[in-house]
């Protein structure tokens, strides 16, 4: 971690411990961060205090884990990829480990993304993946109450990593065309899709937090 106040690094412990240590998360209140971590062998969701203490694994499943999100709305949630069926899904637990639940039902998905309201949740998925059906790799966005789905682009380019704004109303993504890749922005509905970045290769966007 850098403090941009002290203007140098500062230690967490829990991100030194041996293994591959990757994809950390916030929660929204500062308070704890989440991570994945292959100190015990394969890949698992870890979290810790934002200090390094109180280190606890959430998961123990076959496969790599990796890139969870909290639930912003109860800091009492994440969701997260797996690989433990083979081609890697999104699950969402409690933090607590408990209450296991797959999202998708199939195909490639990753980057999940979870709304400010703690009620949706985005993510790449590509349906249709395997030998001979390539598919599309598109951004969903699914409610999580109902488990309906809502395709928000359609197979043009490769769309991944979406982001939500603080306020809910736009997604910004990243789109690979013709091995170009763009950051771009959208309604929540998938509506008014419009290219922010135009020369070289652009990722992983984010926004400010106000």
């Amino acid at each position: 971690m850098y403090s941009l106040e002290l203007d140098r690094l500062v230690a967490f412990s829990a991100g030194a411990a041996g293994g591959s240590n990757q994809s950390p998360a916030w929660s929204a209140d500062g308070t704890r961060i989440a991570f994945s971590s292959a100190r015990t062998g394969n890949p698992e969701i870890w979290v810790a205090d934002s200090s390094g203490g109180n280190l606890r694994k959430l998961t123990n499943f076959r496969g790599p884990n990796v890139s969870p999100t909290w639930n912003p709305r109860t800091n009492a949630q994440l969701a997260w990829v797996s690989g433990r069926t083979g081609l890697p899904q999104i699950y969402t637990m409690d933090l607590d480990g408990a209450n296991n639940q797959r999202i998708t039902d199939g195909g490639y998905a990753v980057s999940p993304s979870w709304s400010p309201n703690g009620q949706l949740l985005a993510f790449s998925w590509n349906r249709k993946y395997g030998p001979g059906d390539p598919g599309g790799v598109d951004i969903h966005v699914i409610d999580l109450a109902s488990k309906n789905y809502l395709q928000l682009t359609h197979e043009s380019g490769s769309n991944d990593f979406p982001v939500w704004s603080p306020d809910g109303r736009h997604l910004a993504f990243e789109r690979t065309i013709g091995g170009h890749t763009q950051i771009w922005s959208m309604l929540a509905d998938g509506t008014q899709q419009r290219e922010l970045t135009h020369s070289g290769n652009n990722f992983s966007p984010n926004w400010s937090w106000k």
